[in-house]
């Protein structure tokens, strides 16, 4: 209660939160002391929270499933030449290209930060510039063909077409601060932000071809969809693995900034999340790659271009 600033209402609900914190403790323990995985948990500000709370208030990924413009992957234009081979590994953090870890608090708009962390990794790479940029901007002006995109949860493919169509209208982040709720939309008032200009997004369905994804990430950091299971919220550290299942339901935006190899020959993909920097490894997930278990990580990839359309 002290570190995170919990203030329950009164005694019962404190004695509820301490029950259902205690059930997450066990399960971190008992996961723990298992010793079969290549990931460890632990306690931290999602402890206090049953898994259907955590559903309802952190994540937000929904899925145009029929999308207008659904580029196939051998048709992506990207960015940067195509790579002969891509690198055995790949971090746009050490390049430069990833702004600090972000946190969308219990408003569930994954949708607008990966957007808008796709967004400010391109602008980088094409202009040596790394902006942070607003993602309140992109929850209180999206809107899209897809449907509502707000607190309850958005798409990612709208928020990225508002972007590129605003015409470097995105502001950057300390002009038009994130706090934690849609408000009304303030684009219009605001001034050009050259530098965030930016081309037609592209969204790609990529079918569980992670090597697909890999050539995306080895030009760009790339937005996907995941499945946020149970142990997901409780990650601490190590290359994580999911379930069998962990993936057939996609509710979480992230943005895939790398890739890499560990010490043990485990591949992984670098994730950047953006629950803040307590919750995994300082707010990074190192998220298994190439056996499975990756909870739908190639499944659909969402980035912008700077392409004119």
């Amino acid at each position: 209660m002290a570190k995170y600033g919990r203030a329950y209402t009164d005694a019962a609900e404190k004695l509820h939160r301490q029950e259902v914190f205690a059930a997450n403790a066990r399960h971190v323990d008992a996961v723990n002391r298992a010793g079969n995985r290549t990931y460890t948990l632990g306690l931290n500000q999602f402890s206090d929270l049953t898994n259907e709370e955590f559903v309802e208030k952190h994540l937000g990924y929904r899925h145009q499933l029929r999308p207008e413009g659904n580029t196939p992957v051998a048709a992506v234009n990207m960015f940067k030449a195509q790579f002969q081979s891509t690198p055995d590994g790949v971090d746009w953090r050490a390049q430069g290209a990833v702004t600090q870890i972000k946190d969308q608090n219990p408003c569930s708009c994954c949708w607008a930060f990966a957007a808008v962390a796709a967004t400010e990794g391109l602008v980088q790479i094409a202009t040596g510039n790394l902006i942070s940029m607003s993602e309140q901007q992109v929850l209180d002006c999206t809107v899209g063909p897809s449907g509502p995109s707000n607190c309850d949860s958005g798409y990612v493919n709208d928020a990225l077409s508002y972007i590129a169509q605003s015409g470097g209208l995105l502001q950057q982040e300390a002009a038009y601060a994130y706090i934690g709720q849609q408000g009304t939309c303030r684009g219009g008032d605001v001034s050009p932000n050259s530098a965030a200009a930016v081309g037609a997004p592209r969204m790609v369905s990529l079918n569980g071809d992670e090597g697909a994804l890999q050539e995306l990430v080895a030009s760009q950091p790339v937005a996907v969809g995941v499945e946020a299971d149970s142990d997901f919220k409780q990650y601490m550290s190590g290359v994580y693995t999911g379930s069998s299942s962990c993936g057939q339901n996609l509710n979480h935006a992230v943005t895939v900034v790398g890739y890499g190899t560990d010490g043990g020959g485990q591949d992984y993909w670098l994730v950047k999340n953006q629950w803040g920097t307590g919750w995994g490894e300082a707010g990074y997930m190192r998220l298994t790659r190439g056996n499975g278990g990756n909870c739908g990580m190639a499944t659909y990839a969402y980035y912008p271009t700077m392409d004119s359309s």
